[in-house]
Protein backbone atom coordinates (compact mmCIF):
# COMPACT_ATOMS: atom_id res chain seq x y z
CA UNK A 1 0.00 0.00 0.00
CA UNK A 2 1.21 3.47 -0.79
CA UNK A 3 2.56 5.18 2.35
CA UNK A 4 0.28 8.20 1.93
CA UNK A 5 -2.82 6.03 1.72
CA UNK A 6 -1.70 4.01 4.73
CA UNK A 7 -1.26 7.25 6.67
CA UNK A 8 -4.76 8.40 5.69
CA UNK A 9 -6.20 5.10 6.87
CA UNK A 10 -4.35 5.45 10.18
CA UNK A 11 -5.71 8.97 10.53
CA UNK A 12 -9.37 8.23 9.79
CA UNK A 13 -9.41 4.89 11.61
CA UNK A 14 -7.17 6.29 14.35
CA UNK A 15 -3.89 4.61 15.11
CA UNK A 16 -1.11 6.22 17.16
CA UNK A 17 0.50 8.66 16.47
CA UNK A 18 -1.97 9.86 13.80
CA UNK A 19 -4.78 9.33 16.30
CA UNK A 20 -3.70 12.66 17.79
CA UNK A 21 -4.75 14.39 14.57
CA UNK A 22 -8.03 12.46 14.57
CA UNK A 23 -8.76 13.77 18.07
CA UNK A 24 -7.91 17.32 17.08
CA UNK A 25 -10.06 17.08 13.96
CA UNK A 26 -13.13 15.85 15.86
CA UNK A 27 -12.58 18.34 18.70
CA UNK A 28 -12.46 21.22 16.20
CA UNK A 29 -16.03 20.48 15.07
CA UNK A 30 -19.07 21.90 16.89
CA UNK A 31 -19.99 19.80 19.93
CA UNK A 32 -22.98 17.54 19.44
CA UNK A 33 -24.44 15.82 16.40
CA UNK A 34 -21.71 17.00 14.00
CA UNK A 35 -18.98 15.39 16.08
CA UNK A 36 -21.12 12.28 16.38
CA UNK A 37 -21.53 12.10 12.62
CA UNK A 38 -17.77 12.51 12.17
CA UNK A 39 -16.88 9.56 14.42
CA UNK A 40 -19.31 7.39 12.48
CA UNK A 41 -18.09 8.33 9.01
CA UNK A 42 -14.33 8.84 9.37
CA UNK A 43 -13.46 5.30 10.59
CA UNK A 44 -15.53 3.81 7.77
CA UNK A 45 -13.61 5.99 5.33
CA UNK A 46 -10.32 4.74 6.76
CA UNK A 47 -11.44 1.12 6.38
CA UNK A 48 -12.49 1.77 2.79
CA UNK A 49 -9.03 3.17 2.07
CA UNK A 50 -7.47 0.06 3.58
CA UNK A 51 -9.71 -2.12 1.44
CA UNK A 52 -9.23 -0.36 -1.89
CA UNK A 53 -5.59 0.72 -1.70
CA UNK A 54 -3.11 -1.32 -3.77
CA UNK A 55 -1.12 -3.95 -1.95
CA UNK A 56 2.52 -3.20 -1.14
CA UNK A 57 5.31 -3.80 1.39
CA UNK A 58 3.29 -2.26 4.23
CA UNK A 59 0.64 -4.96 3.74
CA UNK A 60 3.10 -7.85 3.79
CA UNK A 61 2.86 -10.66 6.34
CA UNK A 62 6.19 -9.60 7.86
CA UNK A 63 4.88 -6.09 8.57
CA UNK A 64 1.57 -7.08 10.15
CA UNK A 65 2.98 -8.11 13.57
CA UNK A 66 4.35 -4.58 13.86
CA UNK A 67 0.86 -3.25 13.16
CA UNK A 68 -0.49 -5.54 15.90
CA UNK A 69 2.11 -4.22 18.33
CA UNK A 70 1.33 -0.61 17.46
CA UNK A 71 -2.43 -1.24 17.73
CA UNK A 72 -1.98 -2.82 21.15
CA UNK A 73 0.16 0.06 22.39
CA UNK A 74 -2.30 2.60 20.95
CA UNK A 75 -5.31 0.94 22.61
CA UNK A 76 -3.59 0.72 26.00
CA UNK A 77 -2.31 4.30 25.82
CA UNK A 78 -5.73 5.82 25.18
CA UNK A 79 -7.45 3.58 27.73
CA UNK A 80 -5.02 4.77 30.41
CA UNK A 81 -5.47 8.40 29.36
CA UNK A 82 -9.26 8.03 29.64
CA UNK A 83 -8.91 7.23 33.35
CA UNK A 84 -8.01 10.84 34.10
CA UNK A 85 -10.46 12.52 31.70
CA UNK A 86 -13.41 14.32 33.29
CA UNK A 87 -14.76 16.19 30.27
CA UNK A 88 -17.31 13.97 28.57
CA UNK A 89 -16.25 14.76 25.02
CA UNK A 90 -12.57 14.16 25.75
CA UNK A 91 -13.38 10.91 27.59
CA UNK A 92 -15.46 9.69 24.66
CA UNK A 93 -12.79 10.43 22.07
CA UNK A 94 -10.08 8.72 24.12
CA UNK A 95 -12.09 5.54 24.65
CA UNK A 96 -13.15 5.57 21.01
CA UNK A 97 -9.53 5.77 19.85
CA UNK A 98 -8.66 2.92 22.20
CA UNK A 99 -11.47 0.77 20.82
CA UNK A 100 -10.86 1.56 17.16
CA UNK A 101 -7.27 0.33 17.51
CA UNK A 102 -8.78 -3.16 17.61
CA UNK A 103 -9.86 -2.67 14.00
CA UNK A 104 -6.19 -2.61 13.05
CA UNK A 105 -5.61 -5.78 15.03
CA UNK A 106 -8.39 -7.49 13.10
CA UNK A 107 -6.95 -6.19 9.82
CA UNK A 108 -3.52 -7.55 10.74
CA UNK A 109 -4.92 -11.07 11.22
CA UNK A 110 -6.81 -10.99 7.94
CA UNK A 111 -10.39 -10.15 8.92
CA UNK A 112 -12.69 -9.35 5.97
CA UNK A 113 -13.67 -5.77 5.37
CA UNK A 114 -17.25 -6.40 6.50
CA UNK A 115 -16.01 -7.37 9.95
CA UNK A 116 -13.80 -4.29 10.13
CA UNK A 117 -16.77 -2.11 9.25
CA UNK A 118 -18.93 -3.74 11.93
CA UNK A 119 -16.18 -3.29 14.51
CA UNK A 120 -15.91 0.40 13.69
CA UNK A 121 -19.68 0.70 13.85
CA UNK A 122 -19.75 -1.04 17.24
CA UNK A 123 -17.61 1.72 18.74
CA UNK A 124 -18.74 4.57 16.52
CA UNK A 125 -22.46 4.43 17.35
CA UNK A 126 -22.19 4.73 21.15
CA UNK A 127 -19.47 7.35 20.74
CA UNK A 128 -21.79 9.31 18.44
CA UNK A 129 -24.57 9.14 21.05
CA UNK A 130 -22.19 10.23 23.81
CA UNK A 131 -20.91 13.14 21.71
CA UNK A 132 -24.46 14.20 20.89
CA UNK A 133 -25.26 14.25 24.61
CA UNK A 134 -22.04 16.17 25.19
CA UNK A 135 -23.43 18.84 22.91
CA UNK A 136 -26.59 18.94 25.04
CA UNK A 137 -24.44 19.47 28.14
CA UNK A 138 -22.46 22.24 26.49
CA UNK A 139 -25.56 24.10 25.33
CA UNK A 140 -27.30 23.91 28.70
CA UNK A 141 -24.52 24.34 31.25
CA UNK A 142 -21.66 25.75 29.18
CA UNK A 143 -19.46 22.65 29.44
CA UNK A 144 -19.49 18.89 29.86
CA UNK A 145 -17.33 18.49 32.96
CA UNK A 146 -19.53 15.91 34.66
CA UNK A 147 -17.55 15.96 37.90
CA UNK A 148 -18.54 19.58 38.55
CA UNK A 149 -22.21 18.79 39.05
CA UNK A 150 -22.63 15.22 40.25
CA UNK A 151 -25.96 13.48 40.74
CA UNK A 152 -27.25 14.35 37.28
CA UNK A 153 -29.61 11.39 37.43
CA UNK A 154 -31.79 13.38 39.85
CA UNK A 155 -32.39 16.26 37.43
CA UNK A 156 -31.96 14.64 33.99
CA UNK A 157 -32.90 10.96 34.35
CA UNK A 158 -33.59 10.32 30.65
CA UNK A 159 -30.37 11.91 29.50
CA UNK A 160 -28.38 10.17 32.22
CA UNK A 161 -29.87 6.79 31.31
CA UNK A 162 -29.04 7.35 27.64
CA UNK A 163 -25.49 8.32 28.53
CA UNK A 164 -25.07 5.28 30.78
CA UNK A 165 -26.10 3.02 27.91
CA UNK A 166 -23.69 4.80 25.56
CA UNK A 167 -20.81 4.46 28.02
CA UNK A 168 -21.54 0.78 28.64
CA UNK A 169 -21.67 0.13 24.90
CA UNK A 170 -18.46 2.06 24.30
CA UNK A 171 -16.59 0.09 26.99
CA UNK A 172 -17.47 -3.32 25.50
CA UNK A 173 -20.02 -4.41 28.09
CA UNK A 174 -21.66 -7.76 27.15
CA UNK A 175 -24.88 -7.58 25.07
CA UNK A 176 -23.67 -4.43 23.32
CA UNK A 177 -22.38 -4.59 19.70
CA UNK A 178 -18.71 -3.85 20.41
CA UNK A 179 -18.59 -6.80 22.79
CA UNK A 180 -19.51 -9.30 20.09
CA UNK A 181 -17.05 -7.85 17.62
CA UNK A 182 -14.21 -7.71 20.14
CA UNK A 183 -14.94 -11.29 21.15
CA UNK A 184 -14.63 -12.27 17.51
CA UNK A 185 -11.35 -10.39 17.30
CA UNK A 186 -9.84 -11.87 20.45
CA UNK A 187 -10.71 -15.32 19.15
CA UNK A 188 -8.67 -14.69 16.00
CA UNK A 189 -5.40 -13.29 17.33
CA UNK A 190 -2.51 -15.52 18.40
CA UNK A 191 -2.71 -16.65 22.02
CA UNK A 192 0.58 -14.91 22.80
CA UNK A 193 -1.10 -11.54 22.28
CA UNK A 194 -3.97 -12.13 24.72
CA UNK A 195 -2.08 -11.04 27.88
CA UNK A 196 -1.68 -7.61 26.30
CA UNK A 197 -5.38 -7.29 25.46
CA UNK A 198 -7.06 -8.68 28.56
CA UNK A 199 -5.89 -5.72 30.73
CA UNK A 200 -7.46 -3.44 28.15
CA UNK A 201 -10.94 -4.72 29.02
CA UNK A 202 -10.22 -3.98 32.67
CA UNK A 203 -9.06 -0.45 31.82
CA UNK A 204 -12.21 0.24 29.82
CA UNK A 205 -14.37 -0.89 32.73
CA UNK A 206 -12.33 1.20 35.15
CA UNK A 207 -12.70 4.27 32.94
CA UNK A 208 -16.47 3.75 32.83
CA UNK A 209 -16.60 3.36 36.61
CA UNK A 210 -14.71 6.61 37.15
CA UNK A 211 -17.09 8.43 34.82
CA UNK A 212 -20.17 6.98 36.53
CA UNK A 213 -18.81 8.03 39.92
CA UNK A 214 -18.75 11.64 38.75
CA UNK A 215 -21.98 11.42 36.82
CA UNK A 216 -24.38 9.46 39.01
CA UNK A 217 -23.37 9.83 42.63
CA UNK A 218 -23.43 12.74 45.03
CA UNK A 219 -25.80 15.69 45.25
CA UNK A 220 -26.49 17.76 42.17
CA UNK A 221 -24.77 21.16 42.29
CA UNK A 222 -26.05 23.46 39.61
CA UNK A 223 -29.00 25.22 38.03
CA UNK A 224 -32.21 23.33 37.11
CA UNK A 225 -32.02 21.83 33.61
CA UNK A 226 -34.55 20.48 31.15
CA UNK A 227 -34.20 16.79 30.37
CA UNK A 228 -34.05 15.46 26.81
CA UNK A 229 -37.38 14.41 25.33
CA UNK A 230 -38.88 10.96 25.23
CA UNK A 231 -38.55 10.82 21.42
CA UNK A 232 -34.79 11.35 21.70
CA UNK A 233 -34.54 8.49 24.18
CA UNK A 234 -36.65 6.26 21.93
CA UNK A 235 -34.46 7.06 18.92
CA UNK A 236 -31.29 6.32 20.88
CA UNK A 237 -32.79 3.03 22.06
CA UNK A 238 -33.73 2.08 18.51
CA UNK A 239 -30.19 2.84 17.30
CA UNK A 240 -28.69 0.58 19.97
CA UNK A 241 -31.17 -2.22 19.24
CA UNK A 242 -30.62 -2.07 15.49
CA UNK A 243 -26.83 -2.03 15.89
CA UNK A 244 -27.04 -5.00 18.27
CA UNK A 245 -29.04 -7.05 15.76
CA UNK A 246 -26.66 -6.17 12.93
CA UNK A 247 -23.57 -6.99 15.02
CA UNK A 248 -24.93 -10.35 16.19
CA UNK A 249 -25.83 -11.37 12.65
CA UNK A 250 -22.57 -10.04 11.23
CA UNK A 251 -20.28 -11.54 13.87
CA UNK A 252 -22.03 -14.89 13.66
CA UNK A 253 -21.89 -15.06 9.90
CA UNK A 254 -18.43 -13.71 9.20
CA UNK A 255 -15.57 -16.15 8.86
CA UNK A 256 -12.17 -14.72 9.72
CA UNK A 257 -10.07 -17.58 8.54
Amino acid sequence: MDLALWALAALFTPLFPLSWLFNRLVASLPAGAIQGFAVLVLPQLGIEILHRAPQGPLCSAAFRPWVMALATASALLYAVRALSARELGVWTRLVLCSGLATVWLAWAVGAPVQVLQLMALGWGLPAAVALYLTGVFVRRVGGAYVGLHGGLVAVMPRMTASLVFAVLALTVTPVFPAFFMLWKGLGSIPVAWLPFWLPLIFLWGWAAGRLFQDLLFGDYRGEPMTDIGGMSVALIGFVFLASLIVSVIGSGGASWR
